[in-house]
């Protein structure tokens, strides 16, 4: 129990002194499925793919202007964004640059370009400590601080200072926080899952609450579906009856502020989902058998015919999964999710 409540301490302690960061740009885990759910939408970079219009891309155009609308212009506040798009990113796996060039350009029409080329100047300063990572830890403090500095006014110039202001800074420090209270998590097998879900939920109310960044509290579906992601949940889960497992899901969704008939709904679709991974491991030891047994043409045929056995009307789009080398009964199963 001492050992418990020190590890909870701890991460609880580390939560306390977070106040600012994005959700979903460090660990929310897409659904690789997704690509083909959404394989309507025409693919392309930023200027090229077509985004229909939705409450999301909606709403996200509505906070970005209230937040940042008086100082966008600001390197800093275009800097600032980065969480942003990489909340898009983690919540469209297959158009999330698409979606959030959309937003950019329905928020603020004459900096969306300028805003795309800070946040490049970015990724490619974060790709270059990660690259120097061995040789900035040998360095000694202002040896590396230094290098940061020359690395960030070669990419940015006199900018450089303006966007690495306190607000950057400390942003840098608060996602790293986050980070490792999630390893934790990830880690912990000592707590229950009810423990877990007490330190998630006030972790993220410490990340949000009072941020420009506060609405995505209200983002249940997304927020619940990191919390099912967590390894150390799926353990538990996976250790559970059918009915014993159902029961937890029900009781975090519940807490997490689903209603109850919101709570009902999903777990009909929870059984559906059950159902068709069933038929889907069943398939995949047909379907192995088939590959073992079977060459050439006769081999085709006969998966031919094992698709259209499992899943008739889906039968093609399992065919077009499979020649791109994708099987999505081979993905991880992660309760609550998919």
């Amino acid at each position: 129990m001492d050992s418990r409540k020190k590890t909870l301490g701890i991460i609880l302690g580390t939560a306390a002194s977070i106040s600012v960061i994005v959700l979903c740009y460090l660990f929310l885990l897409p659904d690789t499925g997704a690509r083909y759910a959404q394989s309507f939408v025409r693919k392309g970079d930023q200027t090229g793919a077509l985004v229909p219009s939705d409450p999301f891309i909606d709403r996200m155009v509505r906070e970005l202007k209230k937040c940042y609308a008086k100082t966008i212009s600001q390197k800093s506040t275009q800097a600032s964004l980065i969480g942003i798009r990489d909340f898009v990113l983690g919540t469209h796996p297959d158009n999330g640059r698409a979606v959030f060039y959309t937003i950019l350009k329905q928020a603020f029409p004459d900096y969306a370009d300028e805003i795309m080329e800070t946040l490049a100047g970015i990724d490619e300063y974060t790709r270059w400590l990660e690259d120097n990572k061995k040789m900035l830890s040998r360095m000694t403090a202002l040896e590396r601080t230094t290098a940061m500095w020359e690395k960030r006014k070669e990419l940015f110039g006199d900018d450089a200072e303006k966007i690495w202001s306190g607000d950057v800074l400390a942003t840098e420090a608060r996602k790293a926080k986050m980070q490792d209270i999630m390893a934790a998590l990830n880690e912990e097998s000592t707590t229950s899952i009810d423990e877990k879900l007490h330190v998630y939920q006030g972790a993220l109310n410490e990340t949000y609450k009072g941020t420009p960044e506060e609405y995505l509290l209200g983002q249940n579906a997304i927020l619940s579906k990191v919390f099912f992601s967590i390894d150390s949940v799926q353990n538990e889960l996976k250790n559970m009856s059918p009915e014993q497992r159902q029961m937890e899901i029900n009781s975090i969704r519940r807490q997490m502020g689903f209603s109850e008939e919101q709570i009902e709904e999903l777990a009909k679709r929870d059984a559906e989902k059950e159902q068709r991974w069933q038929v889907g491991y069943r398939y995949m030891q047909q379907r192995e058998k088939v590959m073992q047994q079977y060459e050439g043409e006769e081999r085709e045929e006969r998966l031919k015919d094992l698709r259209e056995q499992y899943f008739q009307d889906e039968a093609k789009t399992i065919e077009l999964e499979e020649k791109d080398n994708f099987f999505r009964f081979e993905r991880p199963r992660i309760y609550g999710r998919n």
